[in-house]
């Protein structure tokens, strides 16, 4: 059975109290480990939340070996505001831990995130998406490829300082990778478009994952062929309007300096920029699959090079 923790964290000068809920579902098919997701910690990813309540619902009577720790909304205010950062002080959460007990409201939330959650795992996933505007489509792999593997995505990220991989000084996998904790990010969805997809690919990765884990009866399903990518460029627009997408489906090859998109005035109609592919030959990791308003600097595209990565056979 499902037992819900709250964690109190402040009241706020409304009167409001805030608080974490921690999900605990003890398996009762034997000893195994604690396997912890969570999701929402970029309160505009709310795919990562309906995959946690849907494993919730599927596995509440705890028909499985071990214990499952749930945090289905890592950023209650930022989930709220549907914002990427907490509006209370404009940080990213996923760039402050190990947090602060004393520092700005964000370092609080990290910190009680790492006592209350990372530290009583001994497995973990973090779910992220795409926003409700551009979709996304890889894993990362840091210290547990054979996880990171299983989840089944097509399409992985080895990532390096300078090339992606120093963002995660300061997220929650510095704390579980500390810890020797093995550590899965899933970069799954968003979009305005249907969820439903995305999140039944990543409840399917999530129970194979736990196959591996031993946490789950069966054999895993042997990962597809896949291919790790080292390097991932990131492409902002410079101009705002509509963006409208030429690049090819996700996972397909693109080459270089092909459109990516153009940005169009919804004012004059006027072709305002045109983006183009970075790379010789590059693969599709996030785009926008419809034709949504963007502002200067926001997500556009990514786009894995293609130069040096690793083709990983399958099954």
């Amino acid at each position: 059975m499902t037992k819900v923790r709250r964690v109190a964290l402040a009241p706020f000068a409304n009167g409001a109290e805030l608080a974490l809920s921690i999900h605990e579902v003890k398996g009762n098919q034997g000893d195994g480990p604690t396997l912890g997701i969570s999701a929402a910690i970029h309160g505009d990813e709310p795919t990562g939340t309906h995959t946690v309540m849907e494993i919730a619902r599927r596995h509440g009577e705890g028909g499985f070996r071990g214990r499952l720790l749930l945090l289905p909304v890592a950023n209650p205010l930022a989930f709220e505001a549907n914002r990427r950062c907490t509006p209370l002080d404009s940080q990213n959460l996923n760039r402050v831990f190990p947090g602060n007990p004393g520092g700005w409201f964000t370092e609080q939330l990290a910190d009680r995130i790492k006592t209350e959650f990372l530290e009583n795992i001994d497995a973990y996933i973090d779910l992220h998406s795409g926003t409700d505007r551009p979709t996304v489509d890889y894993v990362f792999i840091h210290n547990a490829e054979a996880l990171s593997r299983s989840f089944g995505s097509r399409i992985l990220f080895r990532a390096e300082d300078g090339k992606g991989g120093s963002a995660f000084k300061a997220s929650t996998k510095s704390v579980t990778m500390a810890l020797g904790v093995p550590s899965v990010t899933v970069e799954l969805g968003g979009g305005l478009i249907d969820q439903t997809p995305y999140v039944a690919r990543s409840v399917a990765g999530i129970e194979n994952i736990m196959r591996k884990l031993g946490m789950l009866d069966g054999d895993p399903v042997p990962p597809p062929a896949q291919i790790a990518v080292h390097s991932i460029a990131y492409i902002r627009p410079t101009k705002g309007g509509f963006l409208v997408t030429e690049a090819p489906p996700l996972g397909e090859e693109i080459n270089g300096s092909a459109v990516l998109g153009r940005v169009v005035s919804p004012y004059t109609f006027a072709e305002l920029e045109v983006i183009h592919s970075p790379f010789e030959r590059g693969i599709m990791i996030l785009a926008h699959l419809t034709t949504n308003l963007v502002q200067p600097g926001d997500f556009g595209y990514m786009v894995g090079d293609m130069e040096g990565c690793q083709h990983l056979d399958g099954a």
